[in-house]
């Protein structure tokens, strides 16, 4: 444990993130990161002590003690070593749900909370594929879940489906679904396979964030990032980088309902080729774009 002479004279909050994101500036010179993303990195460790938000907690005057800030030290020293904060603190923030995160998946995205709202409105008076059945939507590649579970908590009636090949990945996502008090469906699958087996034959609405980077481009990639989540998830072969995209679209003639959705999230290099490539016969395929006005997704609906 450090001695209390090595934390700051202030203890209350405003001054313990100023006094974390000073030190994570300097202790991470070779990525040379602005004041405001060590700010936020300093707000995600105080989140893993106290999750109010930064205003509550200086209208009430926070004030942590010799154990707390030690514990935020010893998390802050694992993010100068190269650790992700969400893997050191042990979780993150998607669509307001907290999603336990590990090296067995990726780190959710803020951006990836785009994908999940294209799916919900993409499913805006689609009726069920059964009458008298709920909606059955299918998430391929889950990961953590955190796509799968945040489609169930704004659709609770929904029948919910999440896949991965990665065993640890569902683990991870079980883990999430039972501390949030979320049924949601998981089972082992291959998007690849074209059975897609053992999901169910028909889903009203699909959708994923499948690898899509060309593995030629890990090289230019943060070290956060390839040590520290799973190459699986994230690279394609360079000859093929619309695998995925190839499996979806042969997977939606097969086990998308005629009234469905399907929506994935796409490297903004090949999002018009995914576009052309999910082609069906009275369908409508549209690009979609971030707040940001990147190229993020692309989205199917069949009529």
């Amino acid at each position: 444990m450090r001695r209390w002479s090595d934390f700051p004279e202030d203890n209350r909050d405003r001054s313990v993130r100023q006094w974390l994101a000073g030190a994570l500036q300097s202790g991470l010179p070779d990525l040379q990161p602005s004041e405001r993303e060590c700010w936020a990195l300093a707000d995600r460790i105080v989140a893993g002590v106290d999750d109010r938000s930064r205003t509550m907690l200086e209208v009430v005057e926070r004030r942590y003690d010799e154990g707390e800030l030690d514990r935020m030290a010893g998390w802050m020293d694992r993010v100068i070593g190269g650790e992700p904060v969400q893997h050191v603190v042990g979780w993150t923030d998607f669509r307001g749900l907290r999603i336990a995160c590990s090296p067995a998946a990726l780190v959710p995205r803020p951006e990836t909370e785009e994908v999940v709202e294209w799916l919900l409105e993409g499913m805006e008076g689609v009726s069920p594929h059964a009458p008298g059945r709920p909606l059955r939507v299918l998430d391929v590649g889950t990961g953590t879940g955190c796509m799968a579970l945040a489609i169930k908590a704004a659709r609770p009636h929904w029948e919910v489906w999440g896949g991965d090949l990665s065993d640890a990945a569902l683990d991870l996502a079980r883990q999430n679904s039972a501390a949030l008090g979320l049924e949601v469906h998981w089972a082992k699958g291959d998007a690849l396979d074209g059975h897609w087996a053992p999901w169910p034959p028909t889903f009203d609405g699909i959708i994923s964030n499948p690898p899509y980077i060309p593995s030629s481009e890990s090289s230019a990639m943060e070290d956060l990032v390839t040590e520290h989540e799973p190459a699986m998830a994230l690279f394609v072969p360079d000859h093929d980088p619309l695998l995925f995209y190839t499996a979806l679209f042969q997977g939606a003639a097969t086990h998308l309902a005629p009234s469905g959705c399907m929506v994935a999230e796409c490297h903004s290099k090949f999002t018009r080729q995914v576009a052309d490539c999910w082609q069906l016969e009275a369908a409508e395929t549209e690009v979609l774009c971030d707040l940001q006005g990147a190229e993020r997704a692309v989205r199917i609906k069949r009529h």
